[in-house]
């Protein structure tokens, strides 16, 4: 079975429970010695086998790491890690699954062999909103500041799930309402410059 990790906790001795993103489900193991294990990370794509324990965690048995190049470039694991920890908080009470999140993922580690890491995620991020309804009640109501319900104009700061908003609401920078559109519409940052990026990158960090 094959499955994304996107947490761990050290128990009082070695050991470790950590929890899988598979296909289907988020799975919570226990695997002994874990944290001598430099294999569990926050991130990893792990194949693992799964061994029922009667009236304890299920163990993690038999993990083999099926890494990518980008894992030790510095910049990339680092915003990998932080969408994963994000995501983590996102599902934290979740415990089935559809396999859009596992195909997310994978899409995701792919493209950032070559391509900007934030840029990957962000697009990564506009997916998620799109899958879970959420992009569309954004762009319904993309004339309307989330937080005071008057008219926008055509420029906007951003909230948390890039909700727009007047800048005097919220504060933070001054983005053009069509590139924000578009881009989540398309779930392309190609319209979006460096900066917008940068910015972009750090509303996400708010939450999911």
């Amino acid at each position: 079975m094959q499955g994304y990790i996107l947490q761990m906790q050290k128990t009082r001795t070695e050991d470790m429970i950590v929890k899988i993103l598979t296909q289907n489900d988020i799975k919570t193991l226990y695997r002994f010695y874990g944290a001598r294990h430099s294999i569990i990370n926050i991130g990893r794509k792990v194949d693992f086998e799964e061994q029922t324990q009667l009236g304890f965690l299920p163990k993690l048995k038999r993990i083999v790491h099926l890494g990518y190049k980008w894992e030790s470039q510095q910049q990339r694991y680092y915003v990998w890690q932080h969408f994963i920890k994000l995501l983590y908080r996102h599902l934290v009470d979740v415990y089935e699954v559809d396999s859009f999140y596992f195909e997310l993922l994978n899409s995701g580690a792919s493209k950032l062999t070559l391509q900007n890491p934030k840029r990957v995620v962000l697009e990564m991020y506009a997916t998620l909103l799109q899958h879970e309804g959420r992009a569309f009640a954004v762009l319904e109501n993309q004339m309307q500041c989330f937080v005071c319900q008057q008219g926008l104009k055509e420029r906007v700061a951003l909230g948390r799930a890039f909700l727009f908003a007047h800048r005097e609401c919220i504060g933070g920078r001054i983005f053009e309402l069509d590139r924000i559109i578009a881009f989540l519409q398309t779930q392309s940052t190609i319209l979006l410059e460096d900066d917008e990026v940068d910015h972009l990158w750090e509303i996400l960090g708010l939450g999911l």
